[in-house]
């Protein structure tokens, strides 16, 4: 064969192969970062016969306005529970056919029980989501696992909140003994929150930014001592470095469980009902609960678990400090731009009432 024939081949096999990755498909996945196992993804790739292309938000209210403002290039999205009925009220979630999704079998119903119907008529639990303390154990002195660790002027502008409204405010109401709902009360409630404000503003003084993906690597290189960070995150770094450590406050936090949903304008919709029942095989969720640290309430999967993840409270958290801890509430839009109104004082500094 000539060199000419020769290349005329090997273009020719070039030009199918092309062709042949031209057709997988792909499936658009809108999630937080560092929130699903490259094995897992790289499973699914293979079995499917498609691409997987992540793209990452910092906050739910991001992921809220990139839909809003036209974003129609996804097919699976990862809210919180409580971004929900805003999201299903604005027609950007498809219903759910449970038929589809065998593998939600596996769910723990003490967490399916907290969750309303229309939740669970268009999302399925995904990873529950704790909001801790992040610190340097080798430089922070005599640290107490408080949110009022952020009261502390010797730490002063080496410091961390989550720029995220409801974590702040309800973080604040923990530390002053306050459950979300007392927040929104019509009688009380408006003291209360000017209480949570202002502890929160004398927080805002020892801080050098409110962040919501930052803080990660600000406390891996030892830029930040503390930080206010999801748990999931915190345990990823914390496993990579011996001098940091985590802890949940003693007051209680807020926890939420994040959600697989389907883009009602989805245009690989069968192929993200695969994903979302994929990931909740027992195997494939076991693999996710190891390498994202948290916690995927499907029970099946923690029988496949090893005893030493199974007690690694950085991802299954103390019964006690559960117990003070709350679900993080639904806001209706009446309350969310109450909450809002009361967040921009704490971010601008603005003690007035």
């Amino acid at each position: 064969m000539t060199k000419k024939s020769w290349l005329a081949v090997i273009f020719a096999l070039c030009a199918f192969t092309m062709v042949g990755c031209s057709r997988k498909k792909v499936l658009h996945v809108y999630i937080w970062a560092d929130y699903i196992s490259p094995e897992v993804v790289h499973k699914f790739e293979k079995e499917y016969n498609c691409r997987v292309q992540q793209d990452f938000f910092d906050s739910n209210e991001m992921l809220f306005a990139k839909l809003q403002a036209g974003g129609t290039g996804y097919d699976v999205l990862c809210p919180s529970h409580y971004f929900i009925h805003k999201m299903v009220g604005s027609n950007m979630l498809m219903k759910l056919d449970k038929e589809k999704l065998p593998n939600l079998m596996h769910l723990d119903p003490q967490v399916t029980s907290k969750l309303d119907s229309t939740v669970l008529d268009y999302s399925v639990p995904y990873f529950m989501s704790y909001t801790g303390l992040g610190y340097n154990k080798k430089l922070v002195e005599n640290f107490e696992p408080s949110w009022n660790i952020f009261l502390r002027e010797d730490l002063k502008d080496r410091m961390t909140l989550l720029d995220d409204f409801s974590e702040i405010i309800g973080a604040a109401a923990k530390q002053l003994g306050y459950t979300a709902a007392e927040l929104d009360d019509p009688v009380e409630g408006d003291a209360k929150m000017a209480e949570v404000v202002k502890l929160a503003l004398e927080w805002r003084k020892n801080i050098i930014k409110f962040d919501n993906e930052q803080y990660k690597n600000g406390l891996a290189t030892g830029e930040f001592l503390v930080v206010m960070g999801y748990f999931s995150d915190l345990s990823q770094i914390v496993a990579e470095n011996e001098d940091l450590a985590l802890a949940l406050p003693k007051e209680g936090c807020m926890m939420s469980c994040d959600m697989l949903a389907i883009s009602a304008n989805a245009k690989e919709p069968e192929l993200a009902y695969a994903f979302i029942n994929f990931v909740h095989d027992p195997v494939n969720a076991a693999q996710n609960i190891v390498d994202v640290y948290a916690n995927c309430p499907n029970i099946n999967a923690m029988l496949l678990l090893d005893e030493e993840v199974r007690e690694d409270e950085s991802i299954f958290i103390d019964e006690d400090i559960a117990a003070r801890s709350e679900f993080m509430p639904e806001l209706s839009a009446e309350q969310e731009e109450r909450h809002l109104d009361y967040w921009q004082k704490i971010k601008a500094g603005d003690a007035s009432k």
